[in-house]
């Protein structure tokens, strides 16, 4: 078989995961990921970059949601709206490219080791784990969906970078990271032990740990090219109820698994994740564990370490999902983040499926093989690929009404800001009013970083703004002098007290310092890899 005919059968494997996106409309599920988009989409109309402040969420009062929240995953989305997608379709071929994507870059690693039929099976297995149907048919977990195609490079890039000590090797697997990071950051926070656990295997089985002084400053460019992102959560995360989000529902203590969830259950439902019942599956996938015991007594004969390797972190990561493990929890705090344990999953399905695929090289059959088990792992879990309700509806249905007020109330409480005392009840009002002093509003608009208000005061008081107030916000007068502004009531509005006569106020929303120094290390840290690549080049 042609080389490029492998990846085209490993395409056309994957479409029953995601065929039934391929029609109008779209699918209810957990993550309001559909109002961020719309919101992200507005900011680059807007031409503001990086965006920081989500205008209509919060109820309408707008919340500082980007500058918390990774934003790699829109960037994907804004690449087909800007092909003139609409948002509900852009959302759907988020999706569909995180599963095409994911199933490529495992073929890419598997292959390294068991060859090209090793890296079809590894790959179908791989797109084919229940949680991958939970993430994406369920959950609606963008962010969490996309770090699935970053797991397998990641390592591969890695694994050439030791093998050749090449520089380029390097500076890619830094890109990669950086990705995840700016991805889903919870998902390098799991994946991370388990990426030390392989480096350190490398090393001790090579007897070579030269690695580790280029592997620093790999962290360091990592952490120069993700600032414009990091350096605003650690020293503005305060400011926000976002660490509240780790206690009540969120506690990880009331969602660990079972043996018979993780193991036995073909259990599926679109609900909630709660103490006595899970209504979504958490379910490693009977043959995702089957196929690699099977192949076990196999691989301790013939030694095949990458395997056994492999296998021992797939039950790692699965051993982190259950309450057996929350000795371990406890005792590394910032694990609560992640909030449930069976995120874990996600590497676990990453390792185990990896591991499946080394089942084609113990039989001379492999093309029998091959076909057997892809076919399988098919039809044993396709039936978990498909919506729980699906709208037939349009971007213009999605954002109004209902639907819109749902998206504008969604994740209210991750990042109001604590300047307001009170979350809001009700939604928005339309435009500026005054708490002291008479007037009226004669013109107010609102895009994503800013509003401006035309404002005829006729007794002297203190007009407030339809927007939360949040480290950022400034007010400019028609000379462009900056006014004082204060952020007023239990809803922390943003309010200015303003002198008899005609106003013209525009407020914008800039950055603080640590989002002016983490823009400006971002961008110098990006600067240099066209640079490197010159140099390499001409060189």
């Amino acid at each position: 078989m042609k080389k490029w005919a492998r990846p085209g059968l490993l395409l056309l494997f994957l479409v029953p995961a995601f065929s039934l996106m391929l029609r109008p409309g779209i699918y209810t599920m957990h993550d309001p990921h559909v109002f961020r988009i719309q919101q992200f989409d507005n900011c680059i109309k807007d031409g503001v970059f990086p965006c920081r402040w989500a205008a209509d969420s919060g109820k309408g009062y707008g919340e500082p949601m980007f500058n918390f929240y990774a934003q790699f995953p829109y960037w994907i989305t804004q690449v087909f709206r800007t092909l003139n997608f609409s948002v509900l379709d852009s959302t759907k071929l988020a999706f569909i490219f995180s599963i095409l994507a994911s199933g490529i870059s495992m073929y890419l690693l598997a292959r390294r080791h068991w060859g090209p039929g090793g890296g079809l099976v590894s790959a179908v297995f791989y797109v084919y784990a229940p949680y991958r149907a939970v993430d994406v048919w369920v959950r609606g977990a963008l962010p969490e969906a996309l770090a699935f195609v970053l797991y397998p490079l990641i390592i591969l890039q890695l694994d050439e970078y030791l093998n050749s000590k090449k520089t380029s090797r390097l500076v890619i697997f830094s890109v990669l990271i950086a990705l995840l990071v700016t991805t889903h950051n919870l998902s390098l926070l799991m994946f991370l032990p388990f990426l030390g656990i392989f480096w350190l295997y490398r090393c001790i089985s090579s007897k070579d740990f030269s690695s580790f002084p280029k592997l620093l400053l790999s962290a360091v460019f990592v952490l120069g090219l993700t600032a414009y992102y990091w350096l605003p959560v650690v020293f503005e995360s305060s400011l926000v109820t976002l660490n509240e989000t780790v206690s009540g529902y969120y506690d990880f203590h009331i969602h660990f698994t079972t043996l018979k969830e993780l193991f036995i259950s073909r259990y599926w439902g679109y609900g909630a994740s709660l103490w006595a019942q899970k209504f979504l599956s958490v379910s490693i996938g009977q043959l995702h564990w089957v196929v690699p015991l099977l192949i076990l007594p196999f691989a301790l004969i013939k030694r095949k370490n990458n395997f056994l390797l492999f296998l021992t972190l797939g039950f790692l990561a699965l051993f982190l999902t259950h309450g057996k493990s929350s000795v371990i929890w406890n005792y590394v705090p910032v694990m609560k983040y992640i909030q449930f344990p069976w995120r874990f999953l996600t590497v676990a399905a990453f390792f185990m499926s990896l591991s499946a695929g080394y089942a084609v090289n113990l039989f001379q059959a492999r093309k029998l093989i091959v076909s057997g088990l892809i076919i399988s792992v098919i039809l044993v879990n396709y039936s978990f690929f498909r919506p729980d309700i699906w709208r037939t509806i349009t971007d213009s249905e999605q954002f109004s009404g209902a639907l819109w007020d749902e998206g504008r109330s969604t994740s209210l409480s991750d990042f109001w800001p604590k300047s307001a005392p009170d979350l809001p009840k009700d939604f928005a009002f339309s435009q500026p009013d005054f708490m002291s002093g008479s007037g009226t509003v004669t013109g107010f608009s609102k895009k994503s970083h800013s509003a401006a208000a035309m404002v005829l005061v006729t007794s002297p008081g203190a007009v407030r703004f339809p927007i939360v107030y949040f480290p950022g916000w400034r007010m400019f007068d028609t000379q462009g002098r900056q006014l004082e502004i204060v952020a007023a009531g239990r809803l922390g509005l943003i309010t200015v007290d303003l002198p008899s006569g005609y106003h013209y106020l525009n407020l914008r929303f800039q950055n603080t310092l640590p989002r002016t120094v983490g823009n400006w290390t971002s961008l110098l840290s990006l600067v240099t890899l066209p640079i490197w690549f010159l140099k390499k080049r001409l060189g």
